[in-house]
């Protein structure tokens, strides 16, 4: 067997296989841009002779922490035949990954698990979750009228206005993806959804929708403001929905507070995990982070059971990220889900050493804490 990158002559076989696996058809007409989209992808397959057994794509993307971009290596379509599961494909596939995105740069990678703790034992962790809201029409309780205008934007419009308020809004978090262009047409706005937008009294957006109608749902997939007044009027939008649909849907980041803002907040809400993040380079990682003086440096221990250049001691100032020698006393122990955790803003220093992840003294605990991120974690997106 031999793992390598697939040729564009063997998109075929990963179209198949993708099919196959996920329980799809592509048109026979949609297939060139299909194999298009392929080209942008690094795709790894594992083979017996000319036969495809396993693969899986890496996607080259950037995320935001603390307004910072992080190259990210996004793990997608990972998929293998029937008849060789559970012979140690994907494991191969995902460590050939693992030192792919190292060599590239890609210091973090994120996917959407179809199994967590599968996952889990290759180095990735749960990051992101979302809520899913479903609220019936007599939900749609309409504010009174806020200053603004709210309008429908087209395809040919283009998608500044609207990354200008999502870059606006991602501000306020860590997790987020950098969006290209491409990536609003061919992955936010995909066929039926449309393009809501909100400006201000001085003509500034300030908010957006992406939400589709259809079959008495109004599917609301993306509900982005950064003001008060921008939520309110695109609230009002959503309501003015109430004679044409029986339900709608939204979904949000899971610090979201939609239910105490609405009348009756004892709508259904489902609080879903979504997305999972590891760290492919601790050190290259580290030398990126923006850390926080918090009274001199500290010293890591980390392991990492799948990519070995992981292991160590580093020593953590506010400019100066060292290793140290292995046999050096860390100040705090963690492994490479931890840290990941930690570091993205998933779960604070607090609940993980409480939880018995983060091994130390809790005075260095507490200083890890002061000089890390405090901003929560988003990711709407899909790969």
């Amino acid at each position: 067997m031999e793992i390598r990158r697939l040729s564009e002559t063997e998109y075929e076989k990963s179209l198949q296989l993708s099919q196959y696996a996920f329980q799809y058809v592509v048109k026979k007409e949609d297939r060139p841009k299909r194999f298009e989209v392929m080209k942008k992808h690094e795709i790894w397959g594992e083979f017996e002779k000319e036969d495809l057994l396993s693969k899986l794509h890496i996607l080259s993307l950037e995320i935001s922490i603390d307004n910072k971009r992080f190259p990210m290596g996004g793990i997608a379509g990972v998929a293998t035949w029937p008849e060789h599961r559970r012979k140690g494909s994907v494991t191969r596939l995902l460590q050939k990954a693992l030192l792919s995105m190292k060599e590239k740069g890609q210091t973090i990678s994120l996917l959407h698990p179809f199994n967590i703790q599968f996952y889990r034992r290759f180095g990735w962790e749960l990051t992101a979750s979302v809520n899913k809201y479903t609220l019936e029409k007599s939900d749609l309780i309409r504010y009174e009228e806020v200053p603004g205008t709210v309008s429908r934007l087209t395809e040919e419009d283009g998608n500044s206005l609207l990354n200008a308020v999502y870059e606006e809004w991602f501000q306020t978090y860590n997790h987020l993806l950098v969006r290209t262009d491409d990536w609003w047409n061919n992955h936010v706005f995909t066929e039926g959804y449309n393009r809501i937008i909100y400006r201000d009294e001085d003509g500034v957006p300030k908010g957006y929708l992406c939400c589709k109608a259809a079959d008495k749902l109004l599917d609301v997939q993306e509900f982005v403001y950064v003001t008060e007044d921008a939520r309110r009027a695109l609230w009002n939008f959503i309501c003015q929905h109430d004679s044409m649909v029986d339900k709608v849907k939204i979904i949000a980041p899971s610090n979201d507070q939609l239910p105490f803002l609405i009348n009756n907040p004892r709508i259904h809400q489902e609080h879903y995990p979504y997305f999972m993040a590891r760290i492919v380079d601790v050190e290259a990682f580290l030398k990126q982070y923006s850390f926080k003086q918090a009274g001199g440096p500290i010293t890591i221990a980390i392991t990492d059971d799948k990519a070995e250049w992981n292991n160590g001691t580093f020593s953590i100032g506010e400019d100066d990220i060292t290793r140290t020698p292995s046999n050096n006393e860390a100040a705090l122990s963690m492994d490479i889900q931890t840290l990941t955790a930690a570091l993205l803003g998933s779960h604070k220093p607090t609940f993980l050493y409480q939880c018995g992840k983060i091994k130390g003294k809790q005075e260095n605990m507490i200083q890890f804490e002061k000089m890390i991120t405090e901003k929560p974690i988003a990711f709407l997106d899909f790969f």
